[in-house]
């Protein structure tokens, strides 16, 4: 069937929506390394050589972009 493929991409449209959102509530240092690996599936150590920044600057942008992000998607999901 080809109705779950629609699910599918309602979701990853939904969770791309909720990283947008959640990227503009970012600093921009940590939206830059989030944007880069999400919507053009950078890896780490590309968007360190074209930020010019330590690989573990970029790892620890990420960790505390991600801990955000966690944080906006869980409150949107309290308001149901």
């Amino acid at each position: 069937g080809t109705e779950p493929a629609a699910d599918d991409r309602l979701e990853g449209e939904e969770s791309a929506r909720m990283v947008r959102e959640a990227l503009t509530a970012l600093p921009p240092d940590q939206a830059e390394v989030l944007r880069l690996a999400f919507f053009e599936d950078k890896s780490q150590s590309t968007i360190a050589t074209a930020l010019g920044v330590p690989l573990g600057t970029v790892k620890s942008r990420m960790r505390l972009a991600f801990a955000k992000l966690r944080g906006v998607v869980e409150s949107s999901g309290d308001r149901s």
